[in-house]
């Protein structure tokens, strides 16, 4: 990689070389494209129909000349982008009709990928011509640079389909993986433009949910730009006339070194005041916290972090809570237009799912999309770090627009922003509010006159419940769409016919592998089947493409515990508390497959959590007798530790157990072996004393012995009763021991007795038990003889 190669990234003056044309000058853009159009002679070269082909051929027999076809692909990216995200829109003479308007199909057909590129991107050859540029092997070797072009074009290409590509991530994995290995990285002088190829990677692995890349990703561009990013807590207010001051969060930034060099674009987005009588516009700390100089570069940094935090955490108020100081962050110093224009548009979607902040995200989302066709500031200010801002098209502005009237009851005038966005899911949603459902299907049947396509045969099918559209749908795509097999599977799948929806759903994953809504449907499906193998399948992807689903994690330890494979469900089960910590019937499933597994440390801390998150007492006898057993043999764990290392965390544990429940006479059992294991004459005074509440509690109703089942669980509790004496007793003195059998002998001699009175010799499982209950009280009386005699 050289100097002037780098360059090639951000410098207008490269874009701009031998032109007279001033960047500044919005206009000129589209003119610069017709020049090196001309320049190359492009139009005259076309010795085909085919654009791909031919500029292949001329690129790589035209070694003269390859600065000015990377030249080209740029200038042909940003027209693109301009006039599907930055605005203002462009439009071109005839000068340029051989490339604009007769290369159309041709782009279509090659950038659907297996599926449908977005109805409201335009101009859909010009991002075509800037890939087949960036993809050329000879053009790649000689520049390297334009592999991260290629990179870009991918990213925005991924932008523009309504499905998930698993061609474009393969394909921008591996030239991500060639960037990162060019040796000239090391270079001091390039470090900002590291920088930013970690943001831009970053920003495109969040296109998929890539969670862990991301980080990665997010981690070496810190590192590079020296930033700490942590979030602190000051006193202050969020509302004008609230008295007390409570702890709020702010975003602490540490910056070991100088900022990179920037540019700063004159004439910024404006942030919308809060519509609001009561709320402050941003928080007023009661001591002031002075903010740290930042850069363009760094703030892409911490707007990166903001995107990475909204994918990775839960979905809930305090995941908006510890995003909106990275955002506040961007809002109130960047100098840069794309940067801002993310910021306000995520703080707007945050504020939507508020009714006191409603109002601004509406005002805020119109203001916004006004941007697009103002004349100031400059395309190249609009561009500038565009792509590490994770900047979206302006459909999607206006969408968020049109969400923003239908949050407030604008349903009408949500209804036309929808209409003209060609949003036909949401445009249903509409219809149905206004009770016109039958609109949405007549809609989508004028558009299917003009230009039958497979996602509005789909959405007709969705429309009017009729699964024939959705055949229709598969035919035209000449049997390739996952959407038609999509949308054919969800019809089943809503009406519980899994079965049914299975082949679909599979065939759809098999198309195009990456679609987690799919994945995780088809897990769910093959569950509900009893298809344990295909289940495990679809859900094991589906944990893979998004790893913060707690409910996927623990259905996929159901099917593993289905299938056997009990390490495997415990490896699950961990990540699913890891995704939602305050759920207790994870835990609790969590907690069981410890036990059998023997992680004993692990079903402690379980059972913690779940007397933590759940509102009534819980026991679960099972579990505790086979911990206590543990613990008492002093058995290895699974990991070759003996249980007895456990052993005050299970005591503590029991202890906080019983304070809930104290009269359960097993657990009172139980606690009881476990407490005389110290062997102190304090706790064996504690282990007698529990077994004693524990005999009380077997017999506090008067009348048990009148009750067959009742009496059958008295005489089980009273035989493992005795056996917790002759344990608690079998080291300790005589004395001891003598009043702890001598109570033993009492209680079992009482119950013997009551349930003989009974006279229930037709019951011969009751008089097995009585016959075994005997056996323990002559073993009892034995040992208290033997005491006697040696007394």
């Amino acid at each position: 990689m050289n100097k002037m190669d780098l360059k090639t990234l951000y410098s207008p003056e490269f874009i701009f070389l031998n032109s007279s044309i001033d960047k500044a000058d919005v206009s000129d853009y589209s003119n610069l494209l017709i020049n090196l159009c001309n320049q190359l002679d492009l139009k005259n070269r076309l010795e085909d129909d085919n654009l791909r082909t031919t500029v292949d051929k001329i690129i790589n027999n035209d070694p003269n000349n390859y600065t000015d076809w990377l030249r080209l692909g740029i200038v042909a990216l940003h027209l693109f982008i301009q006039h599907n995200w930055t605005g203002p829109a462009i439009s071109f003479d005839e000068n340029i009709d051989w490339l604009v308007n007769n290369k159309n199909e041709e782009a279509y057909r090659e950038l659907t990928l297996g599926d449908q590129c977005n109805d409201n991107a335009e101009y859909l050859e010009l991002l075509y011509l800037s890939k087949i540029i960036f993809t050329s092997q000879k053009l790649q070797q000689i520049l390297p640079t334009s592999l991260w072009w290629a990179i870009r074009s991918n990213y925005v290409h991924q932008m523009i389909l309504d499905e998930e590509s698993d061609v474009l991530l393969n394909e921008t994995e591996l030239l991500i993986d060639k960037m990162s290995k060019l040796d000239d990285w090391n270079n001091d002088e390039y470090k900002s433009f590291e920088t930013l190829f970690y943001i831009e990677a970053l920003q495109f692995t969040l296109l998929y949910r890539r969670i862990n890349d991301s980080e990665k990703y997010l981690k070496q561009a810190q590192t590079i730009a020296k930033l700490t990013l942590e979030l602190g807590g000051a006193q202050g207010k969020r509302t004008k006339y609230q008295q007390e001051e409570k702890p709020q969060l702010f975003l602490d930034i540490k910056r070991e070194k100088e900022i990179f060099p920037f540019e700063v674009c004159p004439d910024l987005p404006h942030s919308v005041h809060v519509m609001d009588d009561l709320r402050l516009d941003s928080v007023k700390f009661s001591e002031e916290i002075k903010p740290v100089e930042l850069g363009s570069v760094e703030e892409a940094v911490v707007l990166a972090k903001c995107n990475h935090l909204q994918i990775s955490l839960p979905t809930d108020d305090f995941a908006m809570e510890e995003t909106m100081p990275y955002l506040n962050t961007i809002i109130g110093g960047t100098k840069n237009w794309a940067l801002k224009m993310e910021a306000l548009r995520q703080r707007s979607i945050f504020e939507m799912k508020d009714k006191r902040g409603i109002e601004r995200a509406l005002s805020q989302s119109e203001s916004l999309v006004g941007q697009y066709s103002q004349s100031k500031p400059s395309v190249f200010h609009r561009t500038n770090l565009l792509f590490a801002s994770g900047m979206k098209p302006i459909w999607i502005f206006k969408q968020n627009l049109a969400d923003a009237m239908l949050n407030l009851g604008l349903v009408k005038g949500a209804l036309d922003l929808y209409l003209n966005l060609k949003l036909w899911e949401e445009v249903i949603v509409c219809y149905t509010i206004l009770d016109l459902r039958h609109k949405a299907a007549e809609v989508i049947r004028q558009e299917l006159s003009k230009k039958p396509t497979v996602k509005l045969w789909c959405l007709l099918g969705d429309a009017e419940q009729d699964t024939s559209h959705y055949e229709t749908a598969w035919e035209l795509s000449n049997r390739s769409s996952s959407r038609a097999q999509k949308h054919w599977g969800f019809y089943y799948f809503e009406r519980k016919r899994y079965s049914e929806a299975i082949p679909h759903l599979e065939l759809s994953v098999k198309l195009n592998n990456i679609q987690e809504n799919v994945w995780i449907r088809l897990g769910f499906a093959a569950l509900q089947s009893e298809n344990w193998e295909l289940a495990a399948h679809a859900y094991r992807r589906y944990c893979e493409l998004e790893q913060k689903n707690f409910e996927a994690w623990n259905n996929l330890a159901k099917v593993y515990i289905k299938l056997g494979n009990k390490p495997r469900a415990w490896h699950s089960l961990k990540n699913a508390v890891k995704c939602d910590f305050n759920i207790w019937q994870v835990w609790d499933n969590l907690m069981v497959v410890s036990i059998d597994l023997g992680y004993f440390s692990d079903v402690i801390e379980c059972y913690h959590r779940i007397l933590d998150f759940k509102k009534s007492p819980h026991i679960d006898h099972q579990v505790l007798r086979i911990l206590t057993n543990a613990i008492c043999n002093n058995i290895n764990d699974n990991e070759g530790q003996p249980a007895k290392n456990n052993y005050d965390k299970a005591l503590a544990l029991f202890g906080r157990i019983n304070a809930s429940v104290p009269n359960d006479p097993e657990l009172l059992q139980l606690y009881a072996e476990l407490t005389v294991i110290q062997d102190t004459d304090t706790a064996i005074k504690k282990a007698s004393e529990y077994l004693q509440r524990a005999y009380r509690s077997f017999v506090v109703d008067s009348r048990w012995h009148q009750n067959i089942s009742t009496t059958k669980n008295v005489l089980q509790l009273c035989s493992n009763l005795a056996d917790t004496y002759l344990r608690c007793c079998e080291n300790t003195d005589d004395i001891k021991k003598k009043s702890m059998l001598g109570s033993a002998k009492l209680s079992l001699q009482s119950v013997i007795t009551k349930v003989k009175q009974e006279n229930l010799t037709d019951y011969q499982d009751i008089m097995q038990a009585i016959g075994e209950l005997e056996s323990k009280w002559e073993i009892i009386n034995n040992e208290l003889m033997k005491i006697n005699s040696s007394g």
